[in-house]
């Protein structure tokens, strides 16, 4: 299974980085490139079980679906496993940096659809676009975050 591993340091304490992320999933199309949509399912505040739909984009291959909240513990860990879509599982995890920053690291674990194509595609191209909009996803989620937006 393909896997994608980020971190990044964010200057806000887990707490805050934390609450947006988990509390407020339907902005993650304004940090995230490859998500072009998403709204709650279930209302908030996000819980074990929280579900969400979805539309997600990469290199002009888009898919709708859902994805429910699987695993939780405030300020510290998140995983969302999708349930239509692509076969996917998003961990976030929230570790303290010093005094008042958070180092969050996102892991992504997929499976791409095509059999051995899908692996072929996923080796020479979709595996590295992933990492980029990751790369990309994760700074833009610091400067909305840093910049109070």
């Amino acid at each position: 299974m393909p896997h994608v591993e980020k971190s990044i340091v964010i200057n806000l304490p887990p707490e805050t980085v934390f609450q947006f992320i988990a509390n407020q999933p339907e902005r993650m199309p304004e940090w995230w490139g490859p998500m072009k949509e998403q709204k709650r399912i279930t209302p908030a505040p996000t819980v074990l079980g929280s579900k969400s739909s979805y539309v997600y984009e990469l290199m002009k291959f888009r898919v709708k679906g859902e994805h429910e909240v699987k695993a939780i513990t405030p300020n510290r860990h998140m995983r969302i496993e999708v349930l239509t879509g692509i076969d996917c599982t998003f961990d976030f995890k929230f570790e303290p940096v010093g005094a008042s920053a958070t180092r969050l690291t996102v892991n992504v674990d997929y499976t791409t659809p095509g059999g051995i194509l899908g692996e072929v595609a996923n080796k020479l191209i979709i595996e590295k676009k992933n990492e980029e909009a990751w790369e990309e996803g994760l700074a833009t989620l610091k400067h909305l975050l840093e910049s109070g937006s």
